[in-house]
């Protein structure tokens, strides 16, 4: 299905029965709804299980570049919702999907019941400002590789298993070098922005064992500053974990959905 407004025209899907409670899954840079084939497989007997194209991905159009991305993709989000006539959704994201879904809950409290960060960063409290220094440095180290060495290294950089390695060197091709960079850097701007309060959500923080060492030490010191969120290790996994071992990262999700959907 197309949702468009003003500002573009995003892809989603829908599977599960109408009634469930509802979960909603945004991935991450360079990545589209297909990241979450795994979890519609495993949760959509039980759940209301929404995946999409975040703007600049898959089937959903570019939005303007002035526009902070996060925020942006948030407001989809729930006109999606308004759209399908759900209030509330659990908000699952990875990566990117993390800081998506932050917006999300401190922007529209009412509207989110739980929240999973996968592989992702707390935006409470912010990073240091000179962190948006890396922005100069991340457009000019993107700039001489050519996509065949960029599909190599992206998929290799997240992912253990081979499908998703192949999946995600078809993806970051066709996003393209240049929304790969501008989203990069808008993910860093975020990070510096940061937002004034944690969002008060049940919230599951996972991350891979063979992730990089930095997100690893982010997830780790998100559960630290927030101790009644929950953190779940996952085996044998990198930075998309729910492909990489599907089976441990469902389990982790049915259980924390159990909980947070049982009222």
């Amino acid at each position: 299905m197309l949702l468009k407004n003003d500002v573009g025209t995003v892809y989603y899907e829908v599977h599960g029965p109408e009634n469930a409670p509802a979960v909603v899954f945004s991935h991450g840079v360079a990545m589209d709804h297909r990241t979450f084939e795994p979890q519609i497989a495993a949760l959509s007997d039980t759940y209301r299980v929404i995946v999409w194209d975040m703007p600049f991905h898959g089937d959903s159009t570019p939005i303007d570049e002035s526009l902070a991305f996060s925020p942006t993709a948030a407001e989809f989000i729930v006109a999606i919702l308004d759209e399908l006539g759900i209030h509330k959704a659990v908000a699952v994201g990875v990566s990117l999907g993390t800081t998506v879904g932050q917006h999300l809950m401190a922007k529209y409290p009412d509207r989110v019941t739980a929240a999973v960060q996968i592989s992702g960063a707390s935006l409470y409290p912010n990073y240091p400002a000179i962190t948006k220094a890396l922005i100069p440095i991340v457009s000019i180290m993107m700039k001489p590789y050519p996509m065949a060495f960029l599909k190599k290294k992206f998929g290799e950089h997240k992912a253990l298993t081979q499908h998703t390695k192949e999946y995600l060197g078809e993806t970051i091709e066709r996003t393209g070098k240049k929304a790969v960079t501008h989203l990069i850097n808008d993910m860093i701007r975020d990070l510096a922005t940061g937002l004034p309060a944690p969002p008060p959500h049940p919230t599951l923080i996972m991350y891979g064992d063979h992730d990089m060492r930095f997100i690893r030490k982010m997830s780790e010191k998100w559960h630290e500053r927030l101790p009644e969120t929950q953190l779940q290790l996952i085996e044998n996994a990198h930075h998309i974990l729910n492909q990489d071992n599907p089976d441990a990262c469902n389990a982790a999700l049915r259980r924390f959905l159990a909980e947070v959907t049982a009222a």
